[in-house]
């Protein structure tokens, strides 16, 4: 694959589903900039995501900059339950919700839940949710059969397995389900990339599972999911523990006051810029290109403004994996990227992060003289990926070339800001090595003749400008 568009540094999540998983539209999509391929495991079977990877993995094969496969975990949901036609729900009308069939229900319609503790969390909130808010209950009254009676703020429909929240409840039920362990062992034992978990609330969640990568000897990096309240409140604890985190602004919005989204969201990106973690900015970025060819100008500056405060990726949700224009809307991301990262470079943007080691403030150093030195990209050697992360960690303004002899640690950094990875032999000579590196970034067009470019030789401990 040759690079034939101006390189951005944000990267771009893209969810694959029955509108994307084609091989020639995921071709597509990866040719055209997908940097992690998500497959979202609430659905669909074994079966047809393990086609999925092949195929991802067939492009990767015969491709010089690989594509990340993220597997996303079901989580502890509660769902509403199966209905042969929509439940027409009218505003002001009380139904039920139950676990199971109630005398309540003998009067009102009722509204099935997968979840035997209902009733008991639902204590906790006064109010339900469909579908992040789509359509919102008042509670009414907890009766003594369990059931719930609820009144609809508005009218909508209620179909088959409709996702639920109560907004504020500590719900009793486990984040990583057996089923999701099942398919966690499943992607570690396969070294799939990166294994997204739901509903994280704390680092002990993620410690188990970090125990099973360790079991099977698995390179899988783990993103914790924050889409709950007590994830919120426990997200210094749940940042050191992962790998990453991903914003899932969804049921995240649903479970506490929306107002409260925009800065909780930045102040994780902040926290992880700091740790010098990959953070995802996900859910409803560009939600309308699943109809429409062109996103709302709101969707526009939402999408700029993750880019702004400096996340290293943003993802697509529905708008690939089901919606009427995958490519076009990835093509849209891109664009919106592209056009907020050139106005950024014109400003002086400043990001207050701090230390974690000398490596990191070696790094800085090198951003700073790359500045003066009015250098176009960085090239650097790296055996862990660690090197490229800390000078990602400090949100450098131009491109990291990062060269790798392992092509598990180059779809390693397909989350980190401003990273390019790319796979080459390492020789006994670092100076080879980073020859044969740059050559190969010429010629898939990372890199041109004539550009100033900072040399990172990180065994030797040196940088050097050169032009190209």
């Amino acid at each position: 694959m040759n690079v034939t568009h101006p390189l951005r540094r944000t990267k771009i999540v893209c969810t694959i589903g029955p509108s994307s998983w084609e091989t020639d539209i995921l071709t597509e999509l990866a040719n055209a900039g997908m940097n992690v391929a998500r497959l979202n495991f609430s659905h669909g079977d074994r079966d047809s995501h393990q086609e999925i990877i092949d195929r991802i993995q067939a492009y990767n094969a015969s491709s010089d900059l690989q594509v990340g496969i993220m597997l996303d975990t079901k989580g502890a949901e509660i769902r509403t339950g199966d209905v042969q036609d929509p439940i027409l729900v009218a505003k002001g009308e009380e139904v039920v919700f139950s676990s199971t069939a109630s005398e309540s229900a003998r009067e009102r319609k009722l509204i099935e839940v997968s979840y035997d503790g209902f009733a008991k969390d639902v204590i906790e909130t006064d109010t339900i949710l469909i579908d992040n808010g789509e359509i919102s209950f008042d509670i009414v009254s907890v009766e003594p059969d369990g059931s719930v009676i609820a009144k609809a703020r508005e009218k909508g429909e209620i179909g088959t397995r409709r996702h639920i929240n109560l907004p504020g409840a500590d719900i009793d039920l486990p984040s990583i389900t057996e089923s999701d362990w099942e398919d966690l062992r499943y992607g570690a034992e396969k070294n799939l990339d990166f294994l997204a978990l739901s509903f994280i609330r704390n680092a002990a969640e993620v410690e188990q599972v970090r125990a099973l990568l360790e079991e099977v000897g698995s390179t899988s990096k783990i993103i914790s999911k924050i889409e709950t309240q007590k994830g919120v409140n426990n997200i210094k604890e749940i940042i050191d523990a992962s790998d990453g985190i991903m914003v899932a602004r969804g049921d995240l919005g649903a479970d506490l006051p929306f107002e409260k989204l925009p800065a909780i969201q930045d102040e994780i990106v902040c926290r992880c810029k700091d740790a010098g973690k990959p953070v995802i900015i996900a859910t409803h970025m560009l939600e309308s290109m699943k109809e429409h060819p062109v996103p709302t100008r709101a969707e526009v500056t939402d999408t700029a403004h993750a880019v702004a405060t400096g996340t290293d990726s943003t993802m697509l949700s529905g708008e690939t994996a089901s919606g009427s224009h995958p490519l076009v809307a990835l093509q849209a991301m891109i664009r919106i990227h592209h056009a907020t990262e050139e106005h950024l470079s014109r400003l002086e943007t400043t990001y207050n992060i701090h230390f974690r080691d000398s490596a990191e403030e070696e790094m800085d150093k090198a951003i700073a003289l790359a500045e003066e030195e009015e250098v176009e990209a960085f090239v650097l050697i790296t055996e862990t990926g660690r090197t490229a992360n800390h000078i990602s960690k400090f949100r450098a303004p131009i491109p990291i070339i990062a060269l790798t002899k392992n092509d598990i640690i180059q779809r390693s950094l397909s989350l980190s800001f401003g990273v390019y990875a790319l796979k080459v032999d390492f020789d006994s000579s670092d100076d080879v090595t980073m020859q044969n590196g740059v050559d190969l970034a010429q010629k898939i067009g990372l890199l041109k003749k004539g550009q100033k470019v900072m040399l990172l030789k990180d065994r030797a401990n040196k940088m050097e400008v050169v032009t190209l």
